[in-house]
Parts: structure tokens; C-alpha cells; sequence
């Protein structure tokens, strides 16, 4: 059952700003390397990320989530 009028939210894992899902741009660690994930359909456990090239950045630069794929 969904709640009219839910949006749902996420966090940048470069700036930690929270922010509605549709703003915010997932990745997913393929084979060792980041991908972006515009459609929202590759598999595998997702960040989210800003669109700004500061926070683009600080994610590439994060060893724990390079790590975690």
C-alpha cells in the first residue's frame, strides 16, 4: 500500500545532502569501477549522488564504496 503524496528520499554520498529520489543520480560499482545508472535499472546495490561535479567527485575518490563491489 503506497501513501499518496510519498516521495522518496535519498542522501548524496558526497555532500550528505537528503533530497527527493528523482533529483539525485545513482551509481552502481561494476567490476570495480563506478557507473552512472540514469535509468535506474542496472543491478547491484545503488549510490546516490548529486549532480554536481564537487559531489561527482568525493564519490569517486570514497575507497569504501569502490570496495563494497
Amino acid at each position: 500500500m503506497t501513501r499518496r503524496g510519498h516521495v522518496p528520499e535519498r542522501t548524496c554520498r558526497g555532500c550528505g545532502r537528503r533530497g527527493p529520489q528523482a533529483e539525485l543520480v545513482r551509481f552502481v560499482v561494476a567490476g570495480g569501477c563506478l557507473s552512472e545508472d540514469r535509468l535506474r535499472t542496472m543491478p547491484g546495490r545503488g549510490v546516490y549522488c548529486c549532480d554536481a561535479a564537487v559531489c561527482r567527485g568525493r564519490l569517486a575518490k570514497n575507497r569504501k564504496i569502490l570496495q563494497a563491489g
